[in-house]
C-alpha cells in the first residue's frame, strides 16, 4: 500500500471513530408481561434517570404489551410499571 492509500484509510477510520463518539441519545424498547408470561396492554411505564433521580419519560404499552422510549439521554435508568389489577 502506498502512503496516500494508507493515509486515506487512516483518515476514514478516524472519522468513523469521531462519529461514534457523537452518540448522545439511546432507546429503550421492551414488552411488559405478567408472572404467567401474558402481555400487559395499556400499562404505564415510567423511566427515571437514576443518575439524576429525574423522571424522564412516561409511556403506555400497546395492545401487545410493547413500548418504545426513543431519544433518551445516555445514562442509567430504572423502570416502573403500573397497570390495573397489578401491584407497581
Amino acid at each position: 500500500m502506498n502512503f496516500t492509500r494508507r493515509f486515506a484509510f487512516a483518515f476514514v477510520l478516524l472519522l468513523a471513530a469521531t462519529a461514534w463518539g457523537q452518540v448522545t441519545t439511546g432507546l429503550i424498547a421492551a414488552t411488559v408481561k405478567d408472572a404467567s408470561g401474558a402481555v400487559v396492554p395499556n400499562a404505564t411505564v415510567t423511566l427515571t434517570n437514576t443518575d439524576t433521580n429525574v423522571v424522564v419519560r412516561t409511556v403506555k404499552t400497546g395492545g401487545g404489551g410493547e413500548f418504545t422510549a426513543p431519544l433518551l439521554p445516555i445514562g442509567h435508568y430504572s423502570l416502573s410499571v403500573e397497570a390495573g389489577g397489578f401491584q407497581k
